[in-house]
C-alpha cells in the first residue's frame, strides 16, 4: 500500500465533512427562503394597504378638485354680480345727483 495515496477512511472522512458542510449550506437556505416568503407576504399585503390608500386619495382629490371648480365658477358669478351692482350703484348715484340738481 503507499503511505502518500489517500486511505478509503480519510477520502471517506473528508466527504462526510463535506455533505456536513453542504447540509448546513441548504438548511440555511431553507432558513432563508422561509424568511423572503414571510418578507414577501408582508410586502403585498403592505401593497395592497397602499393601492386603497392611494385609490381613496385618487378619489379625494378628484372631488376636490371638482369642488374647486365649482367654486371658481361661483366666484366668478359673485364677481360679476359684485359689478353690475356697482354700475347701478353708480347710475342711482347719478340719477339721485340729477334730482338734486333739479331741486
Amino acid at each position: 500500500m503507499n503511505r502518500n495515496a489517500p486511505s478509503i477512511m480519510d477520502e471517506w472522512g473528508t466527504m462526510e465533512s463535506k455533505l456536513g458542510l453542504l447540509e448546513a449550506k441548504v438548511v440555511e437556505a431553507v432558513g432563508l427562503i422561509k424568511d423572503l416568503r414571510t418578507e414577501n407576504e408582508s410586502l403585498k399585503r403592505q401593497c395592497a394597504e397602499l393601492k386603497a390608500s392611494l385609490a381613496e386619495a385618487e378619489g379625494t382629490a378628484e372631488r376636490l378638485h371638482n369642488e374647486l371648480e365649482q367654486k371658481s365658477q361661483e366666484a366668478s358669478l359673485v364677481g360679476d354680480y359684485e359689478e353690475k351692482r356697482k354700475e347701478i350703484e353708480d347710475k342711482v348715484g347719478g340719477l339721485l345727483a340729477k334730482l338734486e340738481a333739479l331741486g
